[in-house]
């Protein structure tokens, strides 16, 4: 059965040089579809401010070189996919449907990855992954993660490593949609899921660009400063010391601690 990733992306030349993982990914799965380009704030992320003009050109490109990188990539790997905007996406939803669409055209059924720009696996844990699922006859695996604050600093618990609700990231999949993208939920044929007992390494708050981003776009008031401040730490801190506490991940059960 084919190994199929799909990556919705903006602004990602870092994630993607980052331990060369571009290299990793299209050595290792047989495609790779990568829908680049800004979206509204509608679907499943709703919940967003408005997407800040400054962070894409006008039809919703990538300003940091993500689009001409990709674009010299895909000359050497032709299993990369590059699908690039025409004009703003209407929602991320929008995106990973495009990437199902691309899909279709290359088989019905494949073991699916979402694999999220700022996201890092080895080829063995990605290799047992499947074999569970197979083997336990499921349709989703879930994982929890290894959550990087910084570049020595990691949040373990309920958010960020994802012990309340873990990450759907593979599905023996069979041509379905997806119904949302956050969180990611095949139309109608989610389950059964499974917990896979391996986890990744998320570099989601790694890069100073991606927390200055955040936010702006999550609604994030003072998070650059706080993250900032974090780096100097050395004690374990709740999670409040980063999201502050006037959202609801503030004030979970999850710490930071340096590693």
């Amino acid at each position: 059965m084919k190994r199929i990733a799909f990556t919705i992306l903006l602004n990602g030349l870092h994630h993607l040089t980052h331990n060369d993982y571009y290299k990793f990914i299209l050595e290792n799965f047989d495609y790779w579809i990568i829908v680049e380009g800004a979206s509204n704030n509608t679907g499943s992320t709703s919940w967003c401010n408005a997407f800040p003009k400054n962070f894409s050109k006008e039809n919703g490109e990538s300003i940091d070189g993500t689009t001409e990188f990709l674009t010299d990539i895909s000359k050497k790997y032709k299993n990369l996919i590059h699908i690039k905007p025409i004009k703003m996406w209407n929602n991320k939803d929008d995106q990973v449907n495009t990437a199902i669409q691309e899909i279709k055209k290359i088989t019905n059924t494949c073991l699916l990855w979402e694999i999220d720009i700022d996201e890092q696996w080895n080829l063995e844990d990605i290799k047992t992954a499947e074999a569970i699922l197979i083997r336990e006859q499921a349709k989703t695996g879930c994982f929890l993660c290894t959550y990087f604050v910084g570049k020595n600093k990691i949040a373990t618990g309920e958010w960020g490593e994802g012990t309340r609700s873990p990450y759907r990231r593979l599905w023996n999949w069979s041509g379905e949609l997806f119904k949302s993208h956050e969180p990611p939920v095949l139309d109608g044929k989610n389950g059964p899921g499974i917990l896979i007992p391996i986890k990744f390494n998320h570099y989601a708050f790694y890069f100073d660009q991606d927390v200055r981003f955040k936010e702006i776009y999550y609604k994030y008031i003072g998070l650059y400063d706080r993250w900032l401040n974090l780096q100097k730490e050395t004690n374990t801190v709740h999670i409040s010391k980063l999201l502050g506490t006037d959202i609801h991940w503030g004030n979970t059960n999850t710490y930071i601690r340096s590693v």
